[in-house]
């Protein structure tokens, strides 16, 4: 059995050790593939270590394989994360997906899905307007049909954006749901947040860091570049804001407007999303929009089947499932960019550009044209 999780780390800690341990005994003899953000995340910001020393920890704390979710996939709003995901996990092989969940029930997960995808839904969404945000909209409209708040932490939206996914791909992939255990920010009655574990990194405090990531991947990370600034692009993102185009993608409705008007008076990228917010966009969509910006990325670049994976590490287990994986580019080299097709390549070369600047925010040597998959 192959199965396939799809995942940030941001970086590895003992939550997902938990839910690797979880599957390994349920299926004892699978290869566990991570589908793992590499360079940009979901929340509009470098990844806070680069995407090998991630894997390294994903591959000694449980994972077999650990391949890439690209960019600009992996830093797109949960849909397009989910369906991108889910498309490498398909021409890869996998047999099943599991995911985290704060509801653990799949089936309750799939009735919510069809509750959103109703028709009741659609006019009901339709009647609240625009002006409120889709997000709000959303949340109103379910309320008022259902009688009850519409999904709203994290892993549970993920989770309803995998199976819609697998639905309308028509992937013959079985879901299957790890409940998700404690309190996602706070980490009380369960695991450290990721958000707390990436804090004591930028405080350089590594004694808050022991019993909140595996002892394993804590040795990794101490010994490799760790901790982003993006404030060290602010410069190019500022300039590139006075004349990328207007069809940036997720930047609609004023967004790009207010973030155009905001780069001429401001001379950091905190200023700039200051300036730029406003209460109809959250933050992470704030941040994106600086980030799509500055690549140049459209909606149709991420309405596009993704069309090649990076190795980024792996074991015995997870090299003789690669050996099978004929649907997909899988990238191992740089220089395998002149042997891609020329879809492929396009891909790879905007991961190139986005890599460079992930490099710059990077603290410490980063040489990413130079980086050879983590082989255990």
């Amino acid at each position: 059995m192959h199965v396939a999780v799809i995942t940030e780390y941001n970086p590895f800690h003992l939550g997902h050790e938990y839910q690797l341990l979880k599957l390994r005994t349920a299926f004892p003899d699978a290869c566990i593939t991570a589908i793992m953000g590499g360079i940009f995340s979901q929340r509009g910001e470098p990844y806070i270590a680069s995407p090998y020393t991630r894997a390294a920890a994903a591959v000694k704390c449980g994972a077999d394989l650990v391949v890439e979710l690209p960019f600009p996939y992996s830093c797109a709003p949960a849909g397009i994360f989910a369906r991108a995901g889910v498309e490498i996990a398909a021409k890869i092989g996998a047999d099943m997906l599991a995911f985290g969940s704060e509801c653990g029930d799949t089936a309750e997960l799939f009735a919510t899905l069809s509750r959103l995808e109703s028709d009741e839904m659609t006019e009901a969404v339709r009647a609240e307007g625009e002006e409120i945000g889709k997000t709000r909209a959303y949340a109103n409209a379910y309320k008022k049909l259902y009688g009850k708040d519409a999904p709203s932490l994290p892993n549970d939206i993920l989770a309803i954006e995998y199976l819609r996914a697998i639905k309308h791909g028509g992937y013959d992939i079985k879901p299957y749901t790890v409940k998700r255990v404690g309190d996602f920010k706070s980490g009380e009655g369960g695991f450290a947040s990721a958000t707390s574990i990436r804090n004591a990194f930028e405080k350089c405090d590594y004694d808050a860091l022991s019993g909140k990531v595996p002892l394993a991947a804590e040795k990794i990370y101490l010994n490799e570049p760790f901790g982003t600034d993006i404030e060290k692009v602010a410069s190019a993102v500022l300039l590139n804001l006075l004349n990328v185009g207007d069809d940036i993608a997720f930047s609609g409705g004023g967004l790009l407007n207010h973030l155009k008007n905001a780069s001429q008076t401001v001379k950091s990228i905190a200023e700039l999303r200051k300036n730029a917010a406003t209460k109809r966009y959250t933050d992470a969509e704030i941040s994106r929009a600086i980030i799509y910006s500055l690549f140049s990325v459209k909606k149709a670049d991420l309405e596009k089947e993704v069309q090649y994976t990076r190795l980024f590490a792996a074991n015995s287990r997870g090299r003789e499932v690669l050996n099978f994986v004929r649907d997909i580019e899988v990238v191992t080299k740089p220089s395998a960019l002149h042997a891609m097709s020329d879809t492929a390549r396009a891909q790879f070369e905007r991961t190139f550009l986005a890599e460079r600047a992930f490099a710059l925010c990077l603290d410490g040597e980063y040489e990413f044209l130079k980086q050879s998959p983590r082989i255990e």
